[in-house]
């Protein structure tokens, strides 16, 4: 059985469900799945070639090594990994990053029949704790009836080349990207997967840079503009969208593009310095790729225009505060369901025999609000003039001409206070065409509710509509199997409501 290196890791990929790896060191670049060539082959497994810079590189199909279904999926992409100087393509659903990990942590895996396996064993994914199949290079090049593409500028420099470039001569794959007249590159280990013409869902998360949600590998993903983001503007409305994911220690996030164009490798000597003056997030870029270092393919020189593709740092994407915060609310995909506010049971009461989605929450723990009555999303502004220090009503903030009260809901609750974090939000409510911010400590999720239960109400006289708001009697179970919680479920408009009469009362 052949040594897999540990170091400088593993480059993961998904096809058929199935989540994959192989050596770094065997990898050479990802590029979109466009049209292949039919190539004179009598393996099945050999779907056609690609034209990788004058090189006809064959393209592999593993669900049918495995034989397994091979749906069309939208978007796919073509793996090259080099084998003793000659190149092979394996077909991608998606590439899910750059892990390390030790031999050690390895689990062999063995056959009874004679011929060697390419599944090779497993390990389990220090970021994200995915266990992953591990394919072993020598066994993929030396399939029956696959051909392999000699590299001619690989085998010229194979005797002074090593593997363990390092420093300006690291060769990387970049993913370059066009939001409307200005060009971008970014690490393609950094990226997760790309996406074509996503599918932009409504959602209270819609808020600043975001513009949304997707859907996509069973979770709803917030997706922002990339250009908004990077303090450069705005993505053209009304015009044709592609995007890309990347991974966060919490969720994942997605970033609006007007085109993803090509992955090319290039080496690391060749990004430029910006002046961070020109640049008004200079956090979230590593310099520049001029265009003159890149393969003069006519695709590219006719899809951009720009001098040079500024270089997206993926580290300070994955450590931005509103990227962050946004991407711990990803979920579980739920049906969105369109919410009627004038649906009620005979009983005066809203009729909740359907699902609903829930707002989550931090308060003294986790609470739910129903989604329906979030009618958006902010990050919590450390410049709010406070108007009282020991009451709930913090101040007020003006958003798109509306003046907006905002109340720490802490302390509406408990009397105690709470200074705001990095991850404190508002969320804002409207009430008889009035509009409230509720502030809260952090956001936890958007899930569904698969049960609402009622208890008997207790807290609070009969007299007092706040006090009998907050010490709700409701419930919203969230989850399902071993994530099943029962949380407290606090409606929001009605809070405002009563807390909008004690004001007045009081004044």
């Amino acid at each position: 059985m052949e040594p897999i290196a540990a170091k400088p890791g593993f480059g993961g990929f998904r096809i058929g469900g199935m989540e994959l790896a192989l050596p770094m060191q065997v990898l050479r670049e990802v590029v979109p799945c466009g049209g292949l060539a039919r190539l004179p082959c009598a393996s099945p497994c050999v779907i056609g070639g690609i034209d990788l810079r004058g090189i006809m590189v064959p393209v592999v199909d593993l669900r049918i090594v495995f034989d397994m279904p091979t749906p069309r999926v939208p978007f796919q992409n073509v793996m090259i990994m080099a084998h003793e100087n000659r190149l092979l393509g394996l077909l991608t659903e998606a590439v899910t990053g750059v892990f390390t990990g030790e031999s050690e942590e390895i689990n062999p895996i063995s056959f009874a029949a004679a011929d060697q396996p390419v599944f090779h064993g497993s390990i389990r994914r220090s970021d994200n704790g995915t266990l992953v199949n591990l394919l072993s290079p020598s066994v993929l090049a030396t399939l029956r009836d696959v051909p392999l593409a000699d590299h001619r500028e690989m085998k010229k420099k194979a005797a002074t080349r090593t593997d363990a470039a390092s420093g300006q001569d690291k060769v990387m794959p970049v993913l370059l990207l066009r939001c409307n007249r200005i060009a971008f590159a970014i690490d393609a280990m950094e990226v997760y997967t790309t996406l074509s013409d996503p599918e932009i869902r409504n959602s209270p998360l819609a808020m600043g840079s975001c513009r949304g949600v997707i859907e996509h590998a069973g979770s709803r993903i917030p997706v922002l503009d990339l250009l908004e983001i990077c303090g450069l503007g705005k993505i053209e409305p009304d015009t044709p969208l592609q995007a890309f994911l990347i991974q966060l220690p919490k969720g994942m996030a997605a970033f609006l593009v007007s085109k993803v164009i090509d992955v090319v490798r290039i080496r690391a000597g060749e990004i430029i310095d910006v002046p961070t003056y020109a640049l008004p997030q200079p956090e979230l870029f590593s310099g520049a790729i001029p265009k003159s270092s890149l393969p003069a393919s006519r695709s590219q020189q006719e899809a951009i225009l720009a001098s040079q593709f500024l270089v997206l740092r993926g580290a300070g994407l994955k450590s931005n505060h509103e990227i962050m915060a946004l991407a711990d609310v990803s979920s579980p995909q739920q049906p969105f369901i369109h919410q009627d506010h004038s649906q009620t049971s005979v009983a005066g009461k809203k009729n909740t025999s359907r699902k609903r989605d829930m707002v989550t929450y931090l308060l003294r723990s986790e609470t739910a609000t129903p989604f329906e009555q979030i009618r958006e999303i902010l990050p919590f502004n450390h410049s709010i003039p406070v108007f009282e220090q020991t009451g709930p009503l913090l101040g007020m903030i003006v958003i798109r001409g509306r003046s907006i009260p905002v109340v720490c809901l802490h302390r509406l609750m408990t009397g105690q206070f709470t200074p705001a974090s990095s991850s404190a939000y508002i969320l804002v409510v409207e009430i008889d065409n009035e509009v409230m911010g509720f502030a809260i400590p952090a956001l936890k999720s958007i899930e569904t509710a698969e049960w609402e239960p009622e208890l008997p109400q207790f807290g609070g006289s009969a007299d007092d509509d706040l006090k009998r708001a907050i010490h709700s009697n409701k419930l919203a179970q969230i989850g399902n199997g071993n994530a099943i919680r029962m949380l407290p479920m606090l409606d929001l408009e009605k809070i405002g409501r009563a807390f909008r009469a004690r004001q007045l009362s009081a004044a």
